[in-house]
């Protein structure tokens, strides 16, 4: 059983200001920082290093993701989720007409990554115009494009 109120050394610091805490914490993305709350973890006084359980870190990323997405005004994962449903995509029909990399949109839909601004803009044009949706061919590529490195 952990004492709550015991004061322990900082692994990192080595000053005995190691204490549990429900403050909110701050995670940072490249959109910003955002305040996650409802998570108990260890802060040290002295340096300001948290330590989070291994079994609460995924918890913590969906939270931070849902807080951040929230406040961006993005897609939430439910709603990627029901938009790929509506378009009738799999996961990798998805990445593949966004252009992103392999279980990018799963990540999403888990609410473990946020997906960029472009990426959500381009979600809700398909989702509201699925008849921009290519019979054979993809809406974005990487390396396709006028931007693509051209061979010499």
């Amino acid at each position: 059983m952990v004492d709550m109120n015991a004061v322990r050394v900082c692994p990192v610091c080595g000053v005995e200001a190691m204490h549990w805490t429900d403050e909110p914490l701050l995670e940072e993305f490249r959109e910003g920082t955002f305040e996650v709350t409802g998570f108990t973890y260890e802060k040290c006084d002295a340096c300001g290093e948290t330590l989070i359980r291994g079994d609460q870190l995924e918890d913590v990323f969906q939270a931070a993701v849902a807080t951040a997405r929230a406040d961006l005004g993005r897609l939430s994962s439910d709603e990627i989720h029901q938009l790929r449903h509506d378009l009738g995509l799999t996961q990798a029909e998805l990445e593949a007409q966004l252009g992103v990399g392999s279980g990018t949109v799963g990540r999403w839909e888990r609410g473990t990554v946020l997906q960029g601004a472009t990426a959500d803009r381009l979600m809700r044009v398909l989702w509201a115009h699925p008849e921009l949706l290519p019979e054979l061919g993809y809406v974005a590529r990487e390396g396709r494009g006028p931007y693509r490195t051209r061979g010499r």
